[in-house]
C-alpha cells in the first residue's frame, strides 16, 4: 500500500468518527456501553473534534512528497496510535466498554502497524 492511500483511509477514519462524537455523543458513547452525563458528552465533543482535526490535516498532507514532512507525519501518527490503542486495550481490560470497544482495539492496532509500516520499512518511494 502507498502511503497516501494509507493516510486516506486513516483521514477517513478520524473525520467519521470525530463527526459522530461531535454531532450525537450521547448515542455514540452509547455503541461502547458508556452512560452519556453532560461531563461525558462534552469530552466526547473535544474527542471528536481532534479527531476531526487529525484527520483533515492527514487527507490534506497525503500527497507531500518532502519526506521530512512525510517522516514527521508518519512518526507523530505512529505514537498517537500506539498510545491510543494502548487506551483501548486497557479499557477492554478493565471493562469500560462493552464489546463494541474492540473495534477501536482493531482500529488502532491496524493504524499502529500501518504507521509503523512506513516508519521501519524500506525507504523506497511508497
Amino acid at each position: 500500500m502507498k502511503l497516501k492511500t494509507f493516510l486516506t483511509i486513516a483521514g477517513i477514519l478520524a473525520v467519521v468518527f470525530g463527526l459522530a462524537f461531535v454531532a450525537a455523543p450521547a448515542r455514540t458513547l452509547t455503541l461502547y456501553g458508556i452512560v452519556a452525563t453532560p461531563a461525558t458528552a462534552i469530552l466526547a465533543r473535544f474527542l471528536g473534534a481532534t479527531l476531526v482535526d487529525i484527520g483533515l490535516v492527514l487527507l490534506l498532507v497525503r500527497g507531500v512528497t518532502q519526506e521530512p514532512a512525510r517522516r514527521g507525519v508518519v512518526w507523530g501518527s505512529l505514537v498517537g496510535a500506539v498510545l491510543g490503542l494502548l487506551v483501548a486495550v486497557h479499557g477492554q481490560r478493565i471493562g469500560a466498554v462493552n464489546a463494541f470497544g474492540w473495534s477501536s482495539v482493531a482500529i488502532y492496532a491496524f493504524l499502529t502497524l500501518g504507521y509503523a509500516y512506513f516508519a521501519f520499512g524500506d525507504r523506497v518511494e511508497r
